[in-house]
């Protein structure tokens, strides 16, 4: 058994190996990543609405600053507040109480995890302290934007100059917090296999625990690629390898389908740990057992399977061939199936019961009806590749992503903390 011994409040936020300290650090260091992140989201809005106006708080808003705004809003929200917020937030919180243990199985690695995932974000900021300022190419970081005006674009810097730039500080940022959210997802497998309460089997666990833990399954298996393709992104700034271009033999679609391979996985691991949320509410709100329990678990592994061969309908412009993009779009439209069979076992757990509509309750069925009716029915849109043709990189795109993303992090992440206060507090 781990032993916590009493501190006073900086020590133990600094260095407790409590898992509920732990998950009140991410929690922290989560929303003041939002801060930022919401920052940056006014700035370019209030230039979208008000045209060259001074803005509000930041003054004149320059094309470049635009740019690298719009990019790290993107990554802060995705990377360094959603996926801490519904893994290691409400994994460290509900898993060991919810299985009937004292702590994880490694907590020194859960306070690594954390430590890292700290540096990614002081990192990360500190790409806009580079001498070219921080890296505005895209939160998807395609070549050549990723790359443009160094390594072999520009043979004449030094390794030095490519070293401290906003595009280096933005890969190594994100290196560092998939690595936290690697350890991480690793201690909650093994807490979750080994650690378990006498008599508590797997299919007796709560959804939400066997949601978090699919999706740090799904996390796992997609990122290698990802962090390969990082590290050669990273290569062909610093010393000008050339994966990425075409004029040396690479090929900057490649970079697409390494990024997308994760990049689609990615949405459900966002999204599984909220709908595990969701459906322990309307448990308890409805006041029935959760409908369905064993199908949901079957059709989100279903899904989860699905999600990994799906990634090219981000590309149907990117110029792959129109026969493989007609088997991707199938694949995409197929995988709404299992999805629709768990918003029926959400509905089936409403349908009858004795609902009460308390705060957690209509958060969870904002998200629900959010991810649902705008998040789900445009993406079958986007799904098909003939209609994707005429709606990539428009604002369709843009409210999709926002309508799956959004309610998924936000509602739930609220309907968690609402409705598990009492045990995140102990109050």
């Amino acid at each position: 058994m781990t032993e916590h011994k009493k501190m006073g409040f900086l020590k133990r936020f600094f260095f407790s190996l409590d898992h509920k300290d732990i998950g009140f650090q991410y929690l922290l260091t989560a929303m003041f990543m939002a801060a930022f992140g919401g920052f940056f989201v006014y700035v370019f809005r209030y230039n979208l609405a008000f045209g060259p106006d001074d803005i509000p708080l930041y003054g004149n808003l320059a094309a470049k600053a635009y740019n690298q705004l719009v990019t790290n809003h993107g990554a802060i929200m995705i990377f360094w507040v959603g996926m801490p917020m519904v893994l290691a937030v409400l994994g460290n919180f509900l898993i060991p109480i919810m299985i009937g243990t004292d702590d994880m199985a490694f907590p020194l690695l859960n306070k690594i995890s954390y430590w890292t995932f700290l540096l990614s974000c002081i990192v990360l900021l500190a790409g806009f302290m580079m001498p070219t300022g921080a890296f505005g190419g895209g939160w998807t970081m395609y070549p050549p934007l990723s790359v443009s005006d160094f390594g072999y674009n520009n043979p004449n810097t030094t390794f030095k100059a490519n070293f401290f730039t906003g595009n280096t500080f933005f890969i190594l940022a994100v290196a560092l917090e998939f690595i936290s959210m690697l350890m991480g997802g690793i201690n909650f497998l093994v807490t979750t296999l080994n650690k378990r309460a006498k008599g508590l089997s797997l299919m007796k666990l709560p959804i939400v625990v066997w949601m978090i833990n699919i999706a740090n399954l799904l996390f796992m298996f997609s990122v290698g690629p990802l962090i390969a393709g990082s590290f050669m992104l990273l290569m062909d700034i610093l010393i000008g390898t050339g994966f990425f271009d075409a004029y040396r033999g690479g090929d900057p679609i490649l970079w697409q389908h390494l990024f997308w391979f994760f990049g689609h996985p990615e949405v459900y691991v966002l999204l599984l740990p909220s709908l595990g949320v969701v459906g322990e509410i309307f448990s308890t709100f409805s006041r029935k057992p959760f409908f369905g329990y064993k199908m949901v678990i079957f059709l989100v592994m279903v899904a989860g399977v699905l999600s990994l061969v799906v990634w090219a309908h981000h590309q149907f412009v990117s110029g792959i061939d129109p026969g493989a993009a007609n088997i991707f779009s199938l694949l995409t439209i197929i995988i709404s199936i299992p999805f629709a069979g768990m918003v029926l076992a959400y509905l089936g757990t409403l349908w009858r019961g004795d609902i009460k509509f308390t705060v957690p309750m209509m958060f969870a069925l904002g998200m629900l009806a959010s991810f649902t009716f705008f998040g789900g029915f445009t993406g079958l849109h986007l799904g098909s590749n003939v209609f994707d043709i005429y709606a990539h990189d428009t604002y369709f795109v843009i409210a999709h992503f926002h309508y799956t993303l959004f309610p998924s992090v936000f509602l739930g992440g609220f309907a968690a903390i609402y409705y598990w206060y009492p045990k995140f507090s102990g109050r």
